[in-house]
C-alpha cells in the first residue's frame, strides 16, 4: 500500500513538474536561431546579407508578452541586421497595435523594416469566432498608422524594390491566407524579377499558391512550431491546411524556393514543449541545399 502511494505521488508530482516547465519555463527561453540559408544563383554582392525574422509576438498587456516582445527586439538588434521581416500576429487582437508599435519601436536596418499582418492582428482567431468569421479588415488602417509612426513598412498585397549592394531586391508582403486576405496575383503583377525576391506571408499555407515560386525566400510564422515537439513523431498540431511537417524550419519549396517558418517567439496560449520561442537571423550565399526536406 505504501508503495502504491508513493508511486502516485511520484507519478503526480512530475505530471505536476511537466505541466509547470511547459506552461511557465520554456515560453520563456526566447532562442536566437542562427540560419544559413543557402540561394540558388545568389548574386556575390548579396552573400553574408543578414536577415532578422520575427513572428508572433501575440502582444498584450501580459508582463510575459511584454517581457518576450522586448527581449526578442533587443536581441534583433544586438545582431545589426541588414533587414528587419515581421511575419505577423505582432499583437493578440487589433486593440494591441499601438502597444505593438511602442515594443518595436527600437527596430531599424540599413535596408528597412518590413512587416505583414497576420490573423490575430485582424481580430481573426479560434476565440472570437464565436462573434464573426471573417477578419476585421476595418482595423488595417489602425495598423497601418501604428507601424508608420515607427519606420515599418507594411505591406498589404503589395511589393517594394530596394537596392542592395548595386542589386535589386523585391519584397512582396501578403495579407494572411488563412483567414483568406491574401492576394498574391495582385502583389505580383507589377512586381520585377530582382537578383533577390522574397515573400512574407503570415501562414505557410501561402506555398499552395500559384506563382510561389516566384521568390527566392519565403518567411512565414503562425504555427508557433505546433508549440509542442513530440520526439521522433513531431508536433500533432500545427494551424495549417495541409502537412504538419511545415510547422517549423528551413524547406523547399519546388525546385529553387526556399521557405523558413517561424517558431514564434510569443503564442497565443502559453504551453510549449521541446518547441522554444524564437528570433530567427538568417544569413545568405550562394548554392543549392541539398538535404531541405520538400513541402510542395
Amino acid at each position: 500500500m505504501l508503495l502504491t502511494s508513493v508511486i502516485l505521488w511520484a507519478i503526480l508530482l512530475l505530471a505536476g513538474a511537466f505541466l509547470y516547465y511547459a506552461r511557465y519555463v520554456e515560453p520563456n527561453r526566447l532562442e536566437t536561431e542562427q540560419v544559413h540559408v543557402r540561394i540558388s544563383r545568389l548574386p556575390a554582392e548579396l552573400a553574408g546579407l543578414k536577415i532578422a525574422h520575427l513572428s508572433d509576438l501575440h502582444l498584450r498587456n501580459s508582463r510575459q508578452a511584454m517581457t518576450i516582445g522586448r527581449q526578442a527586439v533587443a536581441d534583433i538588434m544586438a545582431h545589426e541586421p541588414d533587414i528587419v521581416l515581421l511575419t505577423g500576429d505582432l499583437g493578440h487582437r487589433s486593440w494591441y497595435a499601438g502597444l505593438a508599435g511602442e515594443v518595436l519601436e527600437p527596430l531599424s536596418a540599413e535596408y528597412g523594416v518590413y512587416a505583414v499582418l497576420g490573423n490575430h492582428d485582424l481580430d481573426h482567431s479560434a476565440e472570437v469566432w464565436v462573434f464573426w468569421d471573417t477578419c476585421k479588415r476595418s482595423v488595417v488602417p489602425e495598423w497601418a498608422t501604428a507601424m508608420n509612426a515607427i519606420g515599418v513598412d507594411l505591406l498589404l498585397n503589395e511589393h517594394r524594390r530596394v537596392q542592395v549592394q548595386d542589386k535589386l531586391v523585391v519584397i512582396v508582403g501578403v495579407g494572411d491566407p488563412s483567414c483568406g486576405y491574401d492576394d498574391l496575383a495582385k502583389a505580383l503583377a507589377d512586381a520585377p524579377r530582382g537578383d533577390f525576391n522574397i515573400l512574407l506571408s503570415h501562414s505557410p499555407d501561402i506555398f499552395d499558391e500559384p506563382g510561389v515560386e516566384w521568390a527566392d525566400l519565403i518567411l512565414c510564422g503562425h504555427t508557433h512550431g505546433g508549440q509542442l515537439q513530440l520526439p521522433r513523431i513531431g508536433t500533432p498540431w500545427a494551424p495549417v491546411w495541409r502537412r504538419r511537417d511545415r510547422a517549423s524550419g528551413l524547406m523547399r519549396i519546388g525546385e529553387h524556393t526556399v521557405g523558413y517558418v517561424s517558431r514564434g517567439a510569443g503564442a497565443g496560449t502559453g504551453a510549449r514543449l521541446n518547441c522554444p520561442p524564437e528570433v530567427a537571423i538568417l544569413t545568405l550565399s550562394d548554392g543549392y541545399a541539398e538535404n531541405l526536406k520538400v513541402v510542395k
